[in-house]
């Protein structure tokens, strides 16, 4: 099962990609093709997970979630 984190901007986006990979996660950063308001800059992360775990670490490193769907 893979993850599909909204995180918003590419600062966010960068953060989040080091901050998975330091914890063993295979992750990608992905472009969102036509954003919505919501999504701020258009900016996810694609992670590989089985659980919600990497999202839970993304807001303990203050890393903000604007939304999560499975892939």
């Amino acid at each position: 099962m893979s993850l599909y984190i909204k995180v918003g901007s590419v600062t966010n986006a960068q953060r989040g990609l080091k901050l998975l990979r330091s914890k063993g996660y295979k992750v990608q950063m992905k472009r969102i093709e036509n954003p919505s308001k919501a999504d701020g800059c258009g900016y996810a992360l694609e992670v590989s997970a089985d659980d919600d775990v990497p999202v839970k670490l993304l807001e303990k490193g203050r890393i903000s979630v604007r939304g999560v769907d499975i892939l």
